[in-house]
């Protein structure tokens, strides 16, 4: 018993060592890299929230690091982003005036913190599969542009009111033209051609951080913000202590109320967002992850980061493709990123103060114009319509409604285009050719043939949505000259309530016309509700055909019971 303590030890030793030889140089790289990417990045996302730069900087640090600890995906590096910003700042718009603001921002990043959460347990993560991509797309689109129109105040060195819609927003920069200060547009748009240039040169270059270093040398060395009212990131009012110490939100509590759903819209779309890139990387890395245990994860780095003057934070797409791209190995590549950003704010803090504010939103431009993806729009409009309207409704109500709204809808839109999708049953005519062979036709060809078998073979789920589709398709079978329809239920896994009583109709319907039914293909999950039902005695257990392993062996045996019966019936007559 005794040496089982220095037994562990020995085990870990082994591990680290282990670590550090094999992986640690991989992590090493790809997580100074990612916080090279993160640092301009995170204070840019803070200004687009309309706070002080350093609280995107804390951003970075904590909820990056807590999520890489307890994530179910190593690869994910959790944070300020772009979208997330703008959903926050879009659903906090009524409190944009308020000389308390940046406190709801941080209760904001702890009440989602505590939906995600919430969300994790309750397994929502499998949400993500009614998330369709002609959503995804739309809400990303509107997004970026929502994101470029809200910085081109930032970028023309004018003041714009923030409370506003897109179209109020557009009406003030048109009457706002003449103040435009050249020397911020002369700063925003040399900050645009070097990321640019620099991105054209090598991807791999840290080019939002040069950038901003450069463009802030030559503000200061110009003294374009003394002669020339050039805005620095040091009027937002630098804090007095850049420590990351315990803050608690300095909220009402009826205020705190009030951001219940505010803060439930910013977990559902983090959710969204974090899940999509997680399962984009988990298909380019061949390693898996667990959607639901992600939530939790990413819920308590929110919420911990909350509590340190942290904005929301969800999983970056950008930051997570470079450190996968970038060789990243383990989860310790997220950590060493917020661990950069940390050694980068201990070190250069007050040296903040002196970036420009145009330079910022011109790194908020050039990384918000990467969510309008020419390609993506191209294919999904190439698809079928139902994604070409799904997109286009997603795109404007992302515009024109607010974000929390906006997210609710797409995912409203997906499920309903799934019920619509799905109500459509798809139904085949199946004949026996000359040489035993069984062939598949389209329900059409049953006009074309004087046949007294039909077998119809039901493609899709029985629910209610999908009910009258079937019962007017087979009633039109049922008008033709067939004697026996035979229902092949082969490939139906779900036999819903309402399925059940068309199917019911459909055997009265038959009946009257003189018509015999047969079920083949059943199977235990379609069998079950059929008996309870009542619909095995009304049809007769002779007459059901359980699936085997063999295709079309049940369909074989239904259509020899189905001659025996026209044989009876010859006779019979």
């Amino acid at each position: 018993m005794a040496n089982k303590p220095f037994h562990w030890s020995q085990q870990i030793q082994k591990k680290v060592k282990r670590y550090f030889r094999a992986k640690f140089r991989s992590d090493l790289t790809a997580g100074l890299t990612v916080s090279m990417v993160v640092i301009p990045q995170s204070m840019a996302y803070a200004a687009i929230l309309g706070i002080n730069p350093i609280f995107g900087l804390f951003t970075a640090i904590i909820p990056t690091i807590i999520a890489a600890i307890f994530s179910s995906f190593p690869y994910l590096v959790i944070g300020p982003t772009n979208p997330t910003a703008l959903v926050t700042a879009s659903v906090l718009m009524m409190y944009a005036s308020d000389q308390n603001y940046i406190e709801y921002v941080f209760a904001i990043a702890i009440i989602a913190g505590i939906f995600s959460i919430t969300f994790g347990l309750i397994k929502l993560g499998s949400l993500t599969k009614y998330i369709s991509n002609s959503v995804m797309v739309g809400f990303l689109t509107g997004v970026g542009v929502l994101i470029i129109s809200y910085q081109l105040g930032n970028l023309l060195g004018i003041e714009l009111a923030r409370d506003g819609s897109l179209w109020r927003l557009i009406q003030q920069i048109v009457t706002s033209i003449a103040e435009i200060n050249p020397f911020s547009l002369a700063i925003s748009s040399l900050s645009l051609a070097m990321l640019f240039i620099l991105r054209k040169i090598n991807r791999k270059i840290p080019a939002s951080l040069i950038t901003i270093l450069v463009v802030s040398i030559l503000v200061y060395l110009t003294g374009w913000r003394e002669n020339n009212s050039v805005a620095l990131v040091s009027d937002y009012g630098l804090p007095e202590q850049f420590g990351l110490a315990f803050h608690l939100p300095n909220i009402v509590p009826d205020n705190l109320f009030s951001l219940l759903i505010p803060g439930a819209a910013v977990a559902l779309f983090t959710l969204m967002e974090s899940l999509s890139i997680a399962k984009a990387m988990s298909q380019m890395t061949g390693k898996d992850f667990n959607p639901s245990h992600q939530l939790i994860s990413q819920g308590v780095a929110s919420f911990v980061g909350g509590f340190f003057q942290c904005m929301p934070s969800s999983g970056s797409p950008s930051r997570t493709v470079i450190n996968v791209v970038n060789g990243a190995k383990t989860r310790g590549a997220a950590i060493v990123s917020g661990m950069g950003v940390l050694v980068f704010l201990l070190l250069f803090s007050r040296l903040i103060g002196y970036i420009p504010i145009a330079a910022l939103a011109a790194v908020v431009i050039f990384s918000a114009a990467g969510l309008i993806n020419i390609n993506l729009i191209k294919v999904t409009w190439q698809s079928k319509i139902n994604s070409r309207v799904v997109m286009i409704i997603t795109f404007f109500s992302t515009l024109v409604l607010p974000l929390e709204y906006a997210v609710y809808l797409g995912i409203l839109t997906t499920i309903l285009i799934y019920l619509v999708e799905s109500s459509h049953l798809n139904l085949s005519y199946i004949i026996e050719d000359d040489d035993g062979q069984y062939v598949e036709l389209p329900m059409e060809q049953i006009q074309q043939r004087d046949c007294k078998i039909a077998i119809i073979n039901i493609e899709g789920d029985l629910y209610f949505a999908a009910a009258e589709d079937l019962r007017a398709q087979i009633e039109k079978v049922l008008a033709t000259e067939i004697k026996i329809l035979i229902l092949r239920f082969r490939r139906t896994h779900l036999l819903a309530s309402t399925g059940i009583m068309a199917l019911n109709q459909i055997i009265k319907s038959a009946r009257d016309n003189g018509i015999e039914i047969l079920l083949c293909g059943v199977q235990e999950e379609t069998y079950e509700p059929l008996k309870t039902a009542g619909l095995t005695d009304r049809i007769g257990d002779s007459r059901i055909f359980f699936a085997k392993d063999t295709l079309f062996a049940s369909t074989q045996s239904a259509l020899k019971e189905a001659k025996n019966i026209l044989e009876s019936k010859k006779k019979i007559e």
